[in-house]
């Protein structure tokens, strides 16, 4: 059992680190958009972005799984930072899904690629003008609650894993 314990826990650790690697390319998207003028780099930057979405996918699917089965194999459903730290990630989830709804696939809109409305793919329509772009990305792609939401939240889960405070 102590063996298995072991290969969950290195299974979950390098799917948060494949997690976290392939979401680099969403987020030095994310901080390049401010400084972004040309459509056809700003296109290229969404489409960098999104081709590493099933990687994304897959190792956040798998970090899940496998951080779910840990409270299972070591019974520890009685504390309270393994709660705490679901709940955490639930908020993460949310809150980083209404981003991309209400920025990128937008975005994605305005500067004429094909994008998603909630899980419909829509082909793509007629590039907005420069200035409507440029309106969206300063007043909607705020890269402070990014930072917030995908580094703070998910550094305070791993202090809970690591020191389990409660």
């Amino acid at each position: 059992m102590l063996q298995l314990v072991r290969w969950i826990i290195f299974l979950h650790i390098l799917s948060a680190l494949t997690f976290f690697l392939a979401h680099g390319t969403a987020v030095a998207m994310a901080f390049q958009l401010r400084r972004e003028k040309e459509l056809e780099r700003i296109r290229a930057m969404l489409d960098l972005s999104s081709s590493t979405f099933m990687v994304i996918s897959v190792s956040f699917l798998l970090m899940g799984l496998t951080g779910l089965a840990l409270p299972f194999m070591l019974e520890l459903w009685n504390r309270g930072w393994i709660w705490t730290s679901i709940v955490l990630m639930l908020l993460v989830v949310l809150q980083m899904a209404l981003m991309n709804e209400k920025r990128y696939k937008i975005l994605r809109k305005l500067v004429g690629l094909p994008y998603m409305q909630g899980n419909k793919t829509l082909p793509a329509e007629k590039p907005a003008s420069s200035e409507e772009v440029q309106a969206h990305i300063q007043n909607k792609l705020k890269v402070g609650e990014l930072v917030a939401v995908g580094y703070v939240i998910p550094a305070v889960v791993l202090w809970l894993m690591v020191f389990k405070p409660f």
